[in-house]
């Protein structure tokens, strides 16, 4: 019996297969196995994924609040920059300090009191999305006169929220006529947001 079964011809297919499958592991140094993996490279991948995500809704939820707040004043010539500098970063950092504040709050709520790192890197992405906000709107006031600067800022506003909607759609798949549509129904939801706010407020 021993004679029998030792030969190849006479194993199980099981045994065949599982013969097969390691030779062919053997020589194919190449295969990669999901266990090659290191364990936090899935989870260090989504992190970042979610940091850039809260960078990008700071940056829209500044830009929206800034449209609302250029909007309901009025432009005066002889302080323009200083009025235009203050809205954009008063705005700005009033809004960034406030929902840091709640953020981190709420993250000792469900922390029994600890604020852990992947917080912290969640808080730090959102000043970074608010402040590069504040950056673009403040270029064109250091680069237009008084006179034309509130309109500008708005304009570069505008332009930065339908530049997102645009590459939304792009990535996504959408033609070039879809995602300029799509741009444009975003900006269009952005402005209709500003001036709801602007009449719920009295502005």
């Amino acid at each position: 019996y021993e004679m029998f079964t030792a030969h190849p011809a006479c194993r199980s297919p099981r045994s065949s297969v599982t013969a097969m499958g390691s030779t062919f592991e053997d020589r194919d140094p190449g295969t990669t196995s999901t266990d090659d993996h290191p364990p936090g490279a899935t989870s260090e991948g989504s992190e970042a994924v979610e940091l850039r995500k809260e960078a990008w809704v700071m940056a829209l939820y500044v830009a929206v609040c800034l449209l609302a707040a250029l909007a309901a004043v009025a432009e005066k010539a002889p302080d323009g920059h200083v009025r235009a500098l203050g809205i954009v970063w008063g705005t700005t950092i009033g809004l960034a300090l406030a929902h840091a504040f709640a953020f981190r709050v709420s993250a000792r709520i469900v922390a029994q009191g600890r604020i852990r790192r992947s917080d912290a890197n969640v808080v730090l992405a959102q000043l970074v999305g608010a402040a590069g906000v504040a950056v673009l709107a403040t270029i064109p006031i250091l680069l237009w006169p008084a006179t034309a600067e509130f309109d500008v800022v708005r304009a570069v506003l505008a332009l930065f929220i339908s530049l997102v909607g645009f590459e939304v759609a792009r990535s996504s798949g959408a033609g070039r006529t879809r995602s300029l549509l799509y741009g444009a129904t975003l900006l269009l939801a952005a402005v209709s947001i500003a001036v709801v706010k602007n009449i719920l407020s009295g502005h």
